[in-house]
């Protein structure tokens, strides 16, 4: 019975320790892209500017015109921007990233 003891024992120590190690997580398929709309002039930023990146994620810029876009397919693609009033619209800016990466795109737009 000892002999059985020991064995159980030493069986329960490595299941136990082979379940305190770290789970593999999967890899990020998404990337976040984050920046600024400014006035190209005076470098003030610019709020309620729609930005939208690869088509599919939209959000509108605070009152300093931060924006961040989470949940960004990886790979290449395009940032446009709805220009508001009184400003020029932009052409679409062409953005490549990858897997977990953090992408700033700042973007300035000029007055008409």
């Amino acid at each position: 019975m000892t002999r059985f003891r020991f064995v159980f024992a030493c069986l329960l120590a490595v299941g136990v320790t082979a379940c305190n190690d770290a789970p593999i997580t999967p890899q990020q398929n998404y990337a976040t892209i984050s920046g600024k709309v400014y006035d190209a002039t005076t470098n003030a930023g610019i709020p309620n500017v729609t930005v939208t990146a690869l088509i599919v994620n939209s959000v509108v810029t605070a009152a300093d015109g931060s924006y961040t876009i989470v949940n960004v397919p990886i790979g290449q693609g395009e940032v446009q921007v709805t220009a508001p009033s009184g400003y020029q619209q932009p052409s679409a800016f062409e953005i490549s990233v990858q897997a977990g990466e953090h992408f700033t795109l700042n973007i300035p737009l000029q007055h008409q």
